[in-house]
């Protein structure tokens, strides 16, 4: 194989070589698919799958109580309503993650108040949320973004101290858990997604879990259109439609049958990878937090260093890495530069007597400049075998070697790449980009 890279026209590291497809399904999905189909019980009211998969997933990560949604925007919906988060109440959302985090807080027409990350583990600043605290602070949702854990002993103690409900994002974070404990156990709530990107999935679907009860009574009550108890027409107040099809809850229970093999899998691989890449000058793995005692892997992300690369841009070493036949993840904007915030285009969310942000004038520097030095790997990278995943770091060194070539070859990454970049991810993925929630 020559050592030119891909995009300077030389050979691809992963010519004729696949990665394993996902989403990954066996025997197990199909048999539970038909056992729904030919039950006639669709429902997840009347059915078993729902609350089945509810109570193994609460299980598994460690909690009493779980719910089964539709969705992990949703499920961070109904959380905030659980907790009585409302009109007039802010809520501290870290700046680098999916805007549902954010806009789940403007469906319950509280005020998202946005916060700078901790420029290692890309999680939130602890000292920065606690310096946001104000009288109408009610509630924080830290994100265990790409699978690393929030620094959750810091985090506890500030919404012990200031009296903060404590709702965590675990939309990435499948089977990550900290001091022994899954995370979603550390406050009022969890939250968890399964779109088609995450580490399970049923093409859709979230979950709640909690230890408390009465919490769990609440939110159960909102998903259910405010019903209270068993009786159907019984409504006493508020709520919404968000229940889990008996499809999806089949799909998931296969899905977590076979998780803790895929999740030992994805850090093996994550290790590996860990101790090549800090041996190349300009790269530098996003950082694990010890007191973790096993991490999901949403993603394998890396900061990514240009000076060490002749210059080149973060867009175009993608560009490279795409050619060769690496898989790349989507990876988030910081919520400040999105214009749903620059410009406040809130429609009837925020209207009355909620204080006036101006989100335009946020500087949130490490989530700024992650979002544009940081590099993610799709996670099927992970469940590959070790040399397959080695390929990543045979296609990383050629392109630091012919770095000042890429570097001219993408100086126009748009005008050059785009058409191939989107033609190589159909290649390697089936089907085009997904969204990342």
């Amino acid at each position: 194989m020559s050592d030119r890279p891909a995009i300077l026209r030389g050979t691809p590291v992963r010519a004729g070589k696949s990665w394993p497809v996902w989403p990954h399904w066996d025997e197990g999905e199909r048999s539970s698919l038909g056992e729904v189909l030919e039950s006639g019980v669709w429902s997840s009211p009347v059915g078993k799958e729902a609350t089945g998969f509810a109570a193994e997933f609460a299980e598994f990560m460690g909690a009493r109580h779980g719910l089964a949604l539709t969705n992990g925007t949703h499920t961070l919906e109904a959380a905030l309503a659980a907790c009585d988060v409302g009109a007039g109440d802010e809520v501290i959302v870290p700046a680098l993650t999916f805007i549902a985090t954010a806009t789940s807080v403007l469906a319950v027409n509280a005020t998202p108040i946005i916060v700078d990350v901790d420029p290692d583990s890309l999680c939130i600043d602890v000292a920065a949320a606690e310096a946001a605290v104000t009288e109408r602070t009610r509630a924080i949702i830290p994100v265990h973004l790409a699978g690393v854990a929030c620094d959750m002993d810091a985090l506890r103690d500030l919404c012990k101290r200031r009296d903060l409900v404590l709702i965590e994002d675990c939309a990435h974070a499948h089977g990550t858990r900290w001091r022994g404990c899954g995370v979603g156990t550390f406050g009022s709530f969890g939250s968890f997604s399964f779109q088609a990107n995450k580490l399970m999935t049923a093409g859709e679907g979230g979950a709640l879990i909690t230890d408390d009860a009465a919490l769990r009574g609440r939110a159960w009550s909102y998903v259910n259109c405010g019903r209270a108890g068993e009786h159907w027409y019984h409504h006493v107040s508020y709520g919404s439609n968000l229940r889990m099809t008996e499809w999806q809850a089949a799909v998931l229970r296969a899905q977590l049958r076979r998780y803790p093999g895929q999740q030992r899998t994805r850090e093996e691989r994550a290790s590996l990878l860990d101790a090549e890449l800090e041996a190349i000058p300009g790269l530098r793995p996003q950082r694990s937090d010890p007191r973790m005692d096993s991490r999901a892997h949403y993603a394998y992300v890396f900061h990514y260093d240009p000076a060490q690369f002749a210059g080149l841009s973060a867009a175009g070493f993608e560009a490279a890495l795409t050619h060769e036949g690496i898989p790349l993840a989507g990876k988030y904007k910081s919520l400040n530069d999105f214009k749903l915030f620059r410009e406040a285009n809130f429609g009837p969310r925020l209207r009355g007597s909620a204080p006036k942000v101006d989100y335009a004038a946020l500087t949130l520097p490490h989530a700024e400049h992650a979002a544009a030095s940081t590099i993610w790997l799709d996670h099927r990278v992970l469940l590959a075998g070790p040399e397959d995943a080695l390929d990543v770091v045979r296609a990383i060194s050629r392109i630091q070697a012919h770095s000042k070539a890429v570097a001219m070859r993408t100086i126009k990454p748009v005008m050059l790449g785009t058409r191939a970049m989107r033609a190589a991810k159909r290649r390697l993925t089936g089907r085009a980009p997904g969204s990342l929630r």
